[in-house]
């Protein structure tokens, strides 16, 4: 084999693994979820007012239809940027240790037991009829799940009327 054969060769292979790192690439792009964040206006009567926000995660082997669901108590607005903390021991109840809100997982979005979240979700912007951008950094209690990225979620509903 001379020295022209070899390289020929060798650029032949470099050629297929290119197209096969391409072809691959794009079957990962389509399998990525293509559903936006929703964040949802709530209320509950024995705590008031509240936002729920829904980050749809990519599938898992182990998650049919994985989501991070974040609730934030009351109806704040962030004009600037704001980053809220949570412990995974938040009270959803009201009782002293309510914090600002909760963080949970859900492996199938409202057919799976919640799992408490701690880290910190933060809020570019927060103003009601506007896309809501930010990022979050979350793992379960026991440390074996964590999830890190960013959300840009759009208003799924408007906000309940006050009934007096």
């Amino acid at each position: 084999m001379n020295l022209r054969q070899f390289l020929v060769g060798v650029s032949g292979c470099l050629l297929i693994c290119l197209v096969g790192f391409q072809l691959k690439a794009a079957d990962a792009q389509a399998a990525a979820p293509a559903k936006p964040a929703t964040i949802y206006f709530s209320f509950a009567p024995w705590d008031g007012a509240a936002y729920d926000l829904e980050i749809p995660l990519q599938n898992g082997a182990d998650a049919a239809e994985p989501y991070i669901r974040i609730d934030i108590w009351g109806y704040p607005e962030f004009p600037d940027p704001e980053t809220i903390h949570f412990t995974g021991k938040e009270d959803a109840g009201g009782g002293p240790s309510k914090g600002e809100g909760r963080a949970l997982f859900q492996s199938n979005l409202n057919k799976s037991m919640p799992e408490s979240l701690a880290g910190t979700v933060s809020f570019k912007t927060l103003k009601k009829d506007s896309p809501v951008l930010g990022g979050y950094e979350l793992a379960t209690m026991d440390g074996k799940k964590v999830f890190r990225g960013s959300f840009q979620a759009l208003w799924g509903n408007k906000p309940p009327k006050v009934i007096r």
